[in-house]
């Protein structure tokens, strides 16, 4: 099964928000189908990433206010850079995660390099 390192903003920095998506259930008056693999993601730290982070529209589930989104062009000054988590999942798994964050808001995915970790060759994907 090939693994990816998923870079997580916004709400799924917390466990609980993303563990929605890889379990399925209720989050903020919204329902999630969960992923066909139920595996625990791993814990795989943080990192910044040299792209802005802002807010823009608005949802219901963040009373109205606006929702998180990554600029998609590259942000050369370091103060502006986001912070991400990042979770060590699998290529199913990303998949029917990016199926339920809404292709309608999120349809980018950016690929932020490979990292080697022991003898394997990690992907590092954004999706936003």
């Amino acid at each position: 099964m090939t693994q990816l390192i998923y870079a997580a903003y916004g709400s799924n920095l917390f466990k609980e928000r993303f563990m929605v998506y890889i379990n399925g259930g209720e989050y903020r008056g919204e329902t999630y189908k969960g992923c066909r693999d139920k595996t625990e993601p791993e814990e795989f730290g943080w990192m910044y990433v040299p792209y802005r982070l802002y807010f823009a529209k608005k949802s219901s589930r963040w009373g109205n206010g606006g929702v998180a989104f990554l600029s998609c062009k590259k942000e050369f000054d370091s103060k502006y850079h986001t912070i991400v988590r990042l979770w060590k999942i699998s290529e199913e798994q990303f998949e029917d995660i990016h199926k339920q964050e809404g292709k309608s808001r999120y349809n980018t995915i950016l690929f932020l390099g490979k990292k080697w970790i022991g003898n394997k060759n990690i992907n590092r994907m954004l999706d936003g």
